[in-house]
């Protein structure tokens, strides 16, 4: 007997089906359901969708769907090269999608793209994406994706108030989107801006964000998101020195991103737990918790996450004086943010290597990061970053006066000595009156002295650097 054959429009029903419900499931975080709701046409990361007999639409929304799941199930399960599978499927989804002209799911295509750069740390290529896939957004739902997720780049970029202006121009298009999940987020990635502006006013505001973002999880039943908050929340209770507190909350995202099988997770779970146990001057714990997130993220592609929990490391073995292991700790942990593009949080690593350090690196060394640091943190970075510029450049100045002092008594009359202590305090204030536009108080405050301080030198070691007159005040037009 001849079994009947299903007909290409049958399939092609029953696989949209399949990917309707997948996609459901993946926005809920229930990234295993999803995978297994592809069942007969996707299975495992690395396997290509089957798609034979399927028409060009279909096809694209199952590569689309199969390139997505890859992604996140790479992330949670840390699958190496698991990122690239998935560009390579969603990129050649969007191909097909556009040669249909059907320009919204092309914009879908590319967010998930760029999502993908960002998990990789691939910062300025997923802004290139969301960028893209902005302008050609015309859904309300599409946009809103984007921007949220866009922000997220800003944020790791350093580049908060642009990310505060993209959640901003979504908080709008918000009411007319019944979705607990999409609010959620939205309000997740209002947290994490506040957190990073720092101050007390602004870790208030991200407990706020997080209380709504909470709310709004849990009507929407995404316990893998309730996590991430609850992990974000033990973050800002570090900051307010409430360390029970934050304890309970990442024992609580622990739970359940163990039940969860999210590995991923788990690591930067350990990597906050790190953070927590280093303002308690906890080293040993500390080295342990930033170890074992190590230990995880070094399996899958995520080189972002990867890169800072090695400078987590790094900070610990440093506190219990481990300084060669701890050099070696942040030097790879600077490469690999630097080779994935992330070169906000190559810097980052940088000053935390000045800081360190300081005592262990010669005062050529510390001058170097700092340098290096200073091109790489941007133009506007956060309150923390911000401020460890600043104490970095005091630690290199001061590096540099010691090899002096050491000598202080015989070699006064060394000229050799005293005018490398002066490039390198020359060098020092000439970055920080370019990077000031040459405001001598806001330079002065970046390297943490005085402005009275800074004249002083300017007058007398390095009369050089004043090449142009500060800027008149201009006077505001009048209304007449």
């Amino acid at each position: 007997m001849i079994e009947p054959q299903v007909s290409s429009t049958n399939q092609d029903f029953q696989v949209r089906q399949k990917c309707e419900l997948a996609k459901h499931l993946e926005n809920a975080g229930d990234y295993e359901a999803a995978r297994k709701a592809l069942a007969g046409f996707w299975g495992e990361i690395g396997e290509r969708p089957t798609a034979a007999g399927l028409g060009p639409a279909t096809k694209a929304e199952l590569l689309l769907r199969a390139g997505s799941l890859t992604g996140w199930l790479g992330s949670a399960q840390q699958v190496p090269q698991a990122q690239e599978i998935a560009k390579d499927l969603i990129a050649e989804s969007a191909r097909i999608f556009a040669s249909l002209g059907q320009h919204e799911k092309v914009v879908e295509a590319q967010t998930d793209l760029a999502i993908c750069y960002w998990r990789a740390g691939a910062l300025e290529e997923a802004a290139v994406w969301f960028q893209e896939a902005l302008s050609r957004a015309s859904s309300v739902e599409n946009r809103v994706r984007i921007l949220i997720n866009r922000a997220i780049v800003e944020i790791f970029s350093n580049r908060l108030d642009e990310a505060l202006n993209h959640l901003s121009e979504a908080a709008p298009l918000l009411e007319e989107i019944d979705d607990h999940a999409t609010h959620g987020r939205y309000h997740m990635q209002r947290a994490i801006a506040f957190k990073r502006l720092g101050r007390r006013d602004n870790l208030d505001r991200a407990l706020i964000e997080n209380a709504a973002a909470s709310f709004h999880l849990e009507q929407a039943r995404h316990a893998r998101y309730l996590a991430r908050v609850e992990n974000n929340i033990a973050g800002i209770l570090m900051e307010l020195q409430r360390f029970d507190e934050a304890l309970e909350h990442l024992n609580k995202a622990r739970q359940i991103f163990t039940e969860l099988k999210d590995d991923g997770s788990i690591a930067q779970v350990n990597e906050t737990l790190a953070h927590v146990f280093l303002a308690q001057q906890r080293g040993a714990e500390a080295e342990q918790a930033a170890a074992k997130a190590v230990e995880i993220l070094e399996h899958g592609d995520e080189q972002a996450l990867l890169s800072e929990a090695l400078t987590t490391r790094g900070i610990a073995l440093s506190q219990m004086g481990r300084y060669q292991e701890a050099l070696e700790i942040f030097s790879r942990g600077a490469q690999i943010a630097e080779v994935a593009g992330d070169r906000v949080s190559s810097g980052r690593t940088r000053l935390m290597m000045v800081e360190q350090l300081e005592h262990y690196l010669p005062p050529e060394d510390l001058f170097t990061l700092y340098h290096e640091a200073d091109e790489r943190v941007g133009e506007a970075p956060d309150s923390n970053t911000g401020d460890r510029l600043r104490s970095a450049a005091r630690i290199a100045i001061a590096a540099a006066l010691r090899v002096a002092g050491t000598t202080i008594e015989e070699t006064l009359s060394n000229s050799s000595l005293k005018e490398e202590v002066r490039r390198y305090e020359g060098e020092l204030i000439k970055r920080a009156l370019e990077r000031t536009d040459g405001q001598v108080t806001s330079a002065a405050r970046m390297l943490g002295i005085t402005h009275q301080g800074l004249c002083e030198m300017l007058k007398t070691r390095h009369q050089s650097l004043r090449i142009r007159p500060p800027r008149m005040r201009q006077r505001p037009l009048s209304d007449e």
